[in-house]
């Protein structure tokens, strides 16, 4: 198994869940959108959330350079598995974050990640699955060809556990590709340092192999 010990990741909204305040409510009510593909009111109208989240996405990219390095070119997008393997027509919101970002011309989707094995909800287990566990459940289905730049996308990122169990797989199967990630919305737990809904952010997500653990730190 190819352990990588660090990935960069990006996200542009952010919630907490022990912020009971009115952008703290504002903040959960996005990500309950995010999490279940909601249609939801924005400022480029009535849109689904996974569209509401690619069109932010590119609005930051004509104004950050950093973001739009971040991406790079051509990406390949591979949507991160859900906790279980998948039913027919089951809602994958990761699939549909990568599918309205393709739309944008931010890149084109692969969905060659996919779930084998069943593990628990990481919102509601603690301790959450590890990254070995999450490896474990998972598996990819090789293609022909990708970029060599690849960003998986995710709907919620908190610490980055199947993050880095996807980008061990992705190293595994293509040589010669950089692994980055892209989670709509992450997870603040201290209070104190949330800040609003709309803050993007570039970051690392370190693997911490002693403990089979992961930290997400902003750069």
């Amino acid at each position: 198994m190819t352990r990588l010990l660090e990935i960069r990741y990006a996200s542009i909204f952010s919630y907490c869940p022990r912020d009971p305040s009115e952008k703290g409510q504002i903040a959960r009510r996005v990500m309950r959108a995010i999490k279940n593909e909601l249609p939801m009111d924005s400022k480029f109208g009535v849109l689904f959330a996974s569209e509401f989240v690619a069109k932010t996405l590119k609005e930051i990219i004509k104004k950050d350079k950093d973001f739009k390095d971040f991406l790079g070119e051509n990406p390949t997008l591979i949507p991160v598995p859900r906790h279980a393997p998948l039913k027919k027509d089951s809602l994958w919101p990761p699939f549909q974050i990568a599918k309205a970002m393709e739309r944008e011309g931010i890149g084109t989707v692969r969905p060659i990640l996919e779930r084998i094995e069943a593990v628990p909800r990481s919102s509601i287990s603690s301790p959450r699955p590890s990254p070995t566990i999450h490896y474990k459940s998972m598996a990819i289905k090789k293609i022909p060809t990708i970029s060599r730049n690849v960003i998986l996308v995710d709907d919620l990122v908190t610490r980055g556990h199947t993050f880095i169990a996807s980008a061990w797989h992705v190293c595994e199967a293509f040589l010669d590709v950089e692994v980055k990630a892209f989670a709509a919305m992450r997870t603040v737990s201290d209070r104190l340092e949330f800040k609003e809904l709309f803050d993007p952010v570039i970051g690392q997500i370190t693997y911490r192999p002693e403990r089979d653990y992961c930290l997400r730190r902003p750069s």
